[in-house]
């Protein structure tokens, strides 16, 4: 029954986010396109969590129903993130009318999508390097919501939902006690903790690795993640969630102990690192997010936006010190010249800062935007998590456009080009 998308060696495993979809466990059928959607079949009916992507839903509907064609009596979101919640129309549309339960902030989460859909979608283009803005754009919305805690009976099978924060404000997570089947969500990825993405609003690194403890202290035998392979075997799942949570937690305990000790914000940033041999997991690898990311995600939730340097609490714009930079220099040709030296030398992170400078005082400058488009194709190159891939790329076609050139498709592929 188990197949390639089940381990039970999570430490030696080799991660996959896409897969033939099929049985996995007992009664539990899963459909890995980037986002796992998983059916389960109970006396009342099936249970679908996740029904995933919009572009996806017709495959994955064909799948579920190739595999059983009992009635959808419940649907889930695990959390309201367009590639998990948005992918029932099919069903609905076939004139099935389940019950679709998420957590009560999936409500606002959706409000708020619907009113800043393009800041989204522009989002969406830069981290997945798309060829246009795409966000979602209709919404099937929860007709039963959980504050914290809610228990179902499907038949003789109890289904149980609790309410945590980690990704999102709006998680849940799910438990069948009697089969000890665990549906993650996003609390677990098959990669370092996405929690600090750097375009999105906040997370909440200690709520995560509060919910991956209380998870662990189950003692599942089956783990079924919101991205990645399925885990069988009490002591892989409980090494997972334990590990997991580790890896917030020394990040967490170091910018707590940093801040309580004075230190600014970006001394923070720079100091505090992972822990070397959780991040060689291959459930950790930071090759999604970034753990320097979710390191500023703690200080903006325990200390506010100000960095620590005083004249950026109410700057001049950054093309006006960029002006000045320049002119201190002796010019923008100077400026572009040590870029170009700092570049050569493999100094390709303050090369990036020179860059700006040049573009910002001088966009027509050609060699100005030369150098950037130059620099941050090394930086992409050197890059190895998504988020910062997607910024960095789009920052090279910026110079590009300005050079009248064609946007590079250098490492552009997005979800299905995923790093592992």
């Amino acid at each position: 029954m188990a197949g390639p998308m089940v381990t039970t060696d999570p430490l030696h495993a080799r991660p996959a986010f896409f897969g033939e979809p099929g049985e996995v466990a007992p009664d539990v059928f899963m459909h890995p396109v980037f986002v796992n959607t998983y059916a389960v079949r109970t006396p009342a009916g099936l249970l679908l969590l996740d029904p995933g992507l919009p572009q996806n839903a017709a495959a994955a509907h064909q799948a579920v129903r190739q595999w059983s064609d009992a009635p959808l009596h419940t649907a889930v979101y695990t959390h309201g993130h367009a590639d998990h919640a948005f992918g029932l129309r099919p069903y609905l549309d076939a004139g099935e009318r389940p019950h679709i339960i998420a957590q009560e902030n999936c409500l606002a989460r959706f409000r708020r999508y619907r009113e800043l859909y393009g800041w989204n979608a522009a989002i969406n283009q830069r981290q997945f390097s798309l060829p246009m803005p795409v966000f979602v754009q209709r919404f099937d919305w929860p007709t039963l919501t959980v504050h914290d805690r809610l228990v179902q009976r499907l038949g003789e099978r109890e289904v149980q939902y609790q309410a945590a924060k980690g990704e999102t404000d709006d998680h849940l997570w799910v438990w069948l006690p009697a089969e000890r089947y665990l549906f993650t969500g996003d609390l677990i990825i098959w990669q370092a903790p996405n929690c600090g993405n750097p375009q999105k609003v906040q997370r909440y690194p200690v709520e995560w690795a509060v919910a991956l403890e209380t998870m662990a202290a189950l003692d599942a035998e089956w783990l079924f993640p919101g991205h990645g392979l399925a885990i069988a075997g009490r002591d892989a799942v409980r090494t997972v969630l334990t590990e997991t949570a580790r890896y917030l937690r020394v990040l967490i305990d170091q910018v707590r102990e940093r801040m309580n000790a004075g230190e600014a914000p970006e001394a923070i940033v720079h100091a505090v690192e992972p822990d070397p041999e959780l991040a060689r997991r291959p459930f950790l690898r930071a090759t999604y997010d970034h753990p320097k990311f979710i390191v500023r995600n703690l200080l903006r939730l325990w200390g506010g936006w100000w960095n620590g340097n005083a004249a950026e609490l109410l700057p001049a714009t950054s093309e006006a010190q960029a002006r000045e930079i320049v002119a201190l220099a002796g010019g923008v040709g100077r400026v572009v010249e040590r870029g170009r030296r700092l570049l050569s030398d493999g100094d390709a992170v303050l090369a990036s800062h020179v860059a700006e400078w040049a573009t910002r005082a001088e966009p027509g400058e050609r060699a100005a935007q030369e150098l950037k488009r130059d620099v941050y194709a090394r930086r992409l190159a050197d890059e190895r998590s998504l988020m910062g891939q997607g910024i960095f790329r789009a920052a090279m076609h910026d110079a590009q456009r300005a050079l009248g050139e064609e946007p590079s498709l250098q490492g552009a592929g997005g979800l299905d080009r995923m790093q592992l």
